[in-house]
């Protein structure tokens, strides 16, 4: 049975009282909702689902709030990221395949190699033992997926498409970012993306791999932190999963903040950042700077 800190010692599931056989970890990007306070007119943004490592009791599949565990800077030993690793975009349906999404596809290939290239956003995070990798380019997966999906069956399907060479196999050097096309709907067991979660990453097969990011297309409501820029709220999203799983590939197993992985940490007190590129991208905490990254 998969534990970590704080799920050790549970097992039968706080909501079912079912046997746990083992935990399914994640990194997830929680949802962001909005209240508006009627008398000075102040919107307040709060976290409606935590960002952090989310615990699935298996088999039930019921998701809960563990204990938090000791809220300090933490390294569990798994695998990180080195240098030279490889990301791979892989845009998945038919609507990516027609000419009209050319350049939406040029745009997340040029974030993504801006995001990894930055040397202040990603090169500082030598400080955890993390290289900086490269872009490997893009592949299209011109099948649709199916209106729901779950995070098996993108596993599965990511596993059928480097076995059949539809994309390239990089092995354990480096990860993929899986993005699903509009109308589409990410499932974590019963749980929705944009309802539930903006976007994760997770392995297929433990340290073993493959990595991948999911980016379901980009939500209305909820994960818009910045501006209303479906491609602003992509790459924001974007930013923080490739962070937290060149930091914690295997969730759980890498640097973690108590429960929360590097970005989670500065999702509390959120602030829009951009690179000197454009892309608007997730603070992960700076532990030399013993701040949330800004740049500087």
């Amino acid at each position: 049975m998969k534990t970590c800190e704080n799920c050790s010692g549970i097992t039968a599931c706080p909501l079912c009282g079912t046997a746990i056989s083992y935990f399914e970890h994640l990194g997830v990007r929680g949802t962001v909702s909005t209240l508006k306070i009627p008398i000075i007119g102040y919107n307040l943004k709060y976290d409606s689902q935590r960002s952090g490592v989310w615990h699935y009791a298996r088999p039930c599949g019921h998701r809960f709030s563990v204990r938090q565990g000791t809220p300090a800077l933490k390294y569990n030993g798994g695998p990180l990221w080195q240098n030279g690793f490889t990301w791979v975009n892989v845009f998945w349906g038919k609507y990516y395949a027609a000419g009209t999404s050319a350049t939406w596809i040029s745009d997340v290939d040029r974030a993504t190699r801006d995001i990894e290239s930055n040397t202040s956003y990603s090169g500082g995070l030598k400080q955890y033992n993390v290289g900086m990798g490269t872009f490997g380019g893009h592949a299209i997966i011109q099948e649709d997926p199916a209106s729901t999906i779950s995070n098996s069956e993108i596993a599965k399907a990511l596993a059928g498409w480097i076995s059949s060479g539809m994309v390239d196999n990089i092995g354990q050097k480096g990860a993929y970012n899986i993005f699903l096309p509009p109308g589409v709907t990410a499932l974590l067991s019963n749980e929705q993306s944009c309802a539930v979660f903006c976007d994760y990453h997770d392995t297929a097969n433990g340290t073993a791999g493959p990595f991948y990011t999911v980016e379901p297309y980009p939500c209305q409501q909820g994960c818009n932190q910045c501006t209303s820029n479906p491609f602003d709220t992509l790459t924001s999203g974007l930013s923080e999963e490739m962070v937290e799983l060149k930091t914690d590939m295997d969730p759980g197993t890498g640097w973690v903040i108590g429960n929360e992985e590097l970005c989670d940490y500065c999702d509390t007190n959120y602030i829009c950042r951009q690179l000197s590129t454009g892309e608007y991208v997730n603070a992960w905490y700076d532990k030399e700077a013993g701040k949330c990254w800004d740049g500087s």
